[in-house]
């Protein structure tokens, strides 16, 4: 499949029947709120033909991304994660129904793709400088890393749906940060149409879902980031969120220095060849978590995997690269 040329465009998806499903006038006022949450930023606009309770809709926002953060954050102490961590080998622990359902997709998303994403790779990922300890300055070729990555494997993690339990066979560890924040973003979306809202749009720092449309009838437009050092002329692309969700993963946002090597945050034991490499790869979906998740999976196998996957599971993905944009053939059916 070959590259689609540099130039500017906006992506529309060819069902845009959500953004009839609320009603809209220009006269509606249009409302923001912002905070910062998960080390980023949040964002929410929403229109309305009423006056509307602009605290509570924001405490509910707040209140969601807390629910998220006090299960699965692995800097909080008391999150389930946190726990499992502590849990004795050989035992079961009881997760609380928004965590053990994350992890059940992060799971299946590791079985799909062979453990290329593996949400169990947490002491890794601390070790390399990305998690709750003090950074030491391990690299890859550390056989600390080394260690942790062969103790690591999905493939242990068991699950009890009855009791929304996990086992704990020793020293597992679990990381859903490649999954949480979609998540969080559907927890919020799901709080907002509890609240009456039919046009709006939230954002978790690269993650994002629209319903509705604008006051002036048009789409919820979101732009997908390009790495500020891809050095790299390519155009900027927005995507109008009508019922859609977007998730994007890279690279260029979080390093550490471990000597002579650069390491990003995106871990895994399998380091790809510099011609497979993506500047960032963007997945639709009316999910987000299931968005954020495949973006991670997407990226972590590279261009040539990532795409055949992408196109094998019916994912519409769109792939940045040195050479211009690639997209799947779902992506190509979804946005016009």
């Amino acid at each position: 499949m070959s590259p689609i040329p540099p130039e500017p465009f906006v992506f529309i998806p060819t069902d845009i029947s959500s953004a009839r499903e609320g009603a809209f006038r220009s006269d509606w006022q249009l409302h923001a709120l912002s905070g910062k949450t998960m080390g980023t930023h949040w964002a929410a606009k929403f229109s309305t033909s009423q006056p509307v309770d602009l605290h509570a809709i924001e405490q509910s926002i707040i209140q969601s991304l807390d629910t998220v953060i006090s299960q699965m954050s692995p800097w909080e102490n008391d999150s389930d994660l946190r726990r499992y961590e502590r849990a004795p080998s050989d035992s079961w622990l009881a997760f609380r129904p928004e965590a053990f359902h994350v992890l059940q997709n992060a799971l299946s998303i590791a079985q799909e793709t062979s453990g290329a994403y593996d949400p169990t790779f947490a002491q890794a990922i601390d070790l390399l400088g990305f998690g709750p300890s003090h950074f030491s300055g391990y690299s890859y070729s550390s056989k600390e890393v080394k260690s942790a990555f062969a103790q690591a494997g999905f493939q242990s993690v068991q699950l009890a749906t009855e009791t929304l339990s996990v086992y704990q066979p020793g020293d597992l560890t679990i990381d859903l940060c490649s999954i949480a924040k979609g998540f969080a973003v559907d927890l919020v979306c799901q709080r907002l149409r509890e609240l009456g809202l039919k046009n709006y749009l939230f954002e978790i720092g690269g993650e994002a879902k629209g319903l509705g449309c604008k006051p002036d009838g048009t789409p919820w437009l979101y732009e997908i980031e390009l790495p500020p050092d891809s050095n790299v002329d390519l155009p900027k692309a927005q995507v109008a969120l009508c019922g859609l969700s977007v998730a994007t993963s890279a690279n260029y946002l979080r390093y550490a220095q471990c000597g002579a090597q650069v390491v990003a945050h995106i871990v895994s034991p399998i380091q790809q060849d510099e011609a497979d490499k993506i500047l960032s790869v963007s997945v639709f979906h009316d999910n987000c978590m299931k968005a954020d998740a495949y973006a991670t999976a997407l990226y972590l196998q590279g261009a040539k995997t990532g795409l055949a996957f992408a196109e094998k599971r019916s994912l519409a993905a769109l792939f940045q690269t040195k050479n211009g944009f690639l997209l799947s053939s779902q992506a190509r059916q979804l946005l016009a």
